[in-house]
């Protein structure tokens, strides 16, 4: 069950996305359920993606064996169907429209990512059980916790967000203040798991 709590999402984006805060100025905020937990997410739409996508009438990419296909392809390149391997051609036959495009024995991958995650925002009434599901969102995007009421233990709290490289942000009747800014999110690979997961940001999106 997703955990739910108020989130004062106009005071954390105008915290996060100030001039010189925690995400690009340029990044849009939602509030998505993700992981157990309602989650406040900076996010940039890939505009060309999202273009071809309703062109094609294209949905949302969320089976994994299509996205490790999709992997494996590069982008708008032919590539000989009779190269792929049975289950990869099986496969190919259950790939949702508009992911690739297939004519005289070639195929070619139209898709990408249809966003990019700068952040996720985790709320919680206590920062120790917060910290514990915003460390789900480790493999995805930078992370923060939003702690909705008197911050108890604060040194504790913060050496623990510094450790994990996981923001700290408090919710004050005067806006958000940002005790621990979050770790820059470095990305050490690509993976079916991470697409996916941008795939179902991008679903409850839309």
């Amino acid at each position: 069950m997703a955990v739910s709590i108020r989130v004062p999402m106009d005071a954390v984006s105008a915290a996060a996305g100030k001039p010189g805060g925690l995400v690009p100025e340029d990044s849009r905020f939602a509030l998505v359920s993700l992981l157990g937990s309602q989650t406040l997410i900076a996010y940039r739409v890939d505009g060309r993606e999202r273009r071809r996508r309703v062109l094609a009438r294209a949905g949302a990419l969320l089976r994994p064996e299509v996205l490790e296909l999709l992997m494996s392809l590069p982008l708008d390149e032919p590539v000989p169907i009779a190269s792929l391997t049975p289950a990869e051609r099986r496969t190919l036959a259950r790939t949702p429209r508009g992911a690739v495009s297939c004519q005289e024995g070639v195929v070619v991958r139209n898709a990408v990512h249809p966003l990019s995650l700068d952040l996720a925002v985790v709320p919680g009434r206590g920062w120790e059980s917060a910290l514990e599901r915003a460390g789900r969102f480790a493999p995805f995007c930078a992370r923060a916790i939003l702690v909705d009421g008197p911050l108890r233990r604060r040194q504790e709290a913060m050496a623990q967000a510094d450790f994990y490289g996981i923001g700290l942000l408090v919710a004050r009747e005067d806006g958000v203040e940002v005790v621990v800014a979050p770790r820059p999110f470095v990305r050490k690979r690509f993976t079916a798991a991470g697409w996916q997961f941008l795939e179902e940001v991008s679903r409850q999106l839309n």
